[in-house]
């Protein structure tokens, strides 16, 4: 039996572990890759530790069929868990829509209550802002300048970071 450098048997077998993998390998899993090299690489330095390559075939034919395997068994894995999380969503997705909902209304009904409490001077310049006018046009319709409206767009930012419950910031105090 012929002892193998393990660096070289690496260098040597780089290319065609990584060719066979990328052969492999479905396409949406490529991000495992590294994981199916180490994989490949472990198992190869376990066997050639124990004695497992018997000479048989070339040692290049043996790693490329280690590492198809492995490709092949992290297919697998991956489509397990696929599965396992398409089945989750379906059981559940009454469950997430009703939570993202439920969120979604808490959150609406905490910007409301904050606008409301926005000085009625800073709230009319967000309202036009948040619809989608220009400063330029901010300023036509409250016939200011449009220096002042950005004045006011900064002040109502900074008196929503005062009153935002649970962040701590230079406006509030300790």
């Amino acid at each position: 039996m012929a002892e193998f450098d393990f660096e070289s048997v690496v260098k040597e077998t780089k290319y065609l572990v990584l060719k066979t993998i990328g052969d492999t390998l479905i396409d949406r899993f490529d991000d495992a890759t590294e994981d199916v090299v180490q994989e490949v690489y472990f198992r190869v330095f376990k066997s050639l530790e124990k004695g497992g390559f018997d000479g048989r075939s070339k040692i290049s034919t043996w790693i490329y069929t280690i590492a198809r395997n492995e490709a092949l068994r992290m297919n697998e894995k991956r489509l397990k868990e696929e599965e396992k999380a398409k089945r989750y969503l379906q059981n559940h997705q009454s469950d997430l829509i009703q939570t993202k909902s439920n969120d979604s209304i808490l959150l609406e009904d905490w910007m409301e209550m904050l606008l409301h409490k926005i000085p009625e001077v800073y709230r009319e310049t967000l309202r036009l802002y948040l619809t989608g006018k220009t400063m330029e046009e901010i300023a036509e319709e409250l016939q200011i300048k449009q220096g002042t409206v950005k004045s006011r767009l900064f002040r109502t930012k900074e008196w929503i970071r005062k009153f935002m419950p649970g962040v701590k910031n230079e406006f509030q105090e300790s």
